[in-house]
């Protein structure tokens, strides 16, 4: 009975440590001024492999900065931004991988009967 309580209590632990060191490597990846480029990939790939393991959602201001194909970080010269009807599109020049953020037109919501 006390295995489990323990167990239990060790999981909230866990996730609280895995939670603090996330927003390090979170903390390291947006300061792109004093950080070289590959300690930031670095930190990408290892804030990758920490939410996988300890199944933690990357923040949307995060997953919006590297792409989720081939794990690069996004910076002036392998991205290409558009906005398109209301929505993001940003592709990668490097694995040629397309993502389509934000709603978008209302198609449905048209009057096309006019």
């Amino acid at each position: 009975m006390s295995k489990n309580r323990s167990h239990k209590k060790n999981r909230g632990d866990r996730k609280n440590r895995s939670k603090q060191i996330q927003n390090e490597l979170i903390s390291l990846i947006h300061d792109s001024d004093t950080i070289p480029g590959e300690v930031r990939h670095n930190a990408l790939s290892k804030l990758i492999s920490l939410s996988k393991r300890h199944r933690l959602k990357i923040p949307k201001k995060v997953g919006l900065m590297f792409c989720k194909q081939c794990e690069q970080l996004y910076d002036s010269t392998n991205v290409r931004i558009r906005i398109k009807h209301g929505q993001l599109i940003i592709s990668c020049l490097i694995c040629n991988d397309v993502r389509r953020v934000g709603g978008g037109p209302k198609s449905h919501r048209r009057n096309t009967h006019v």
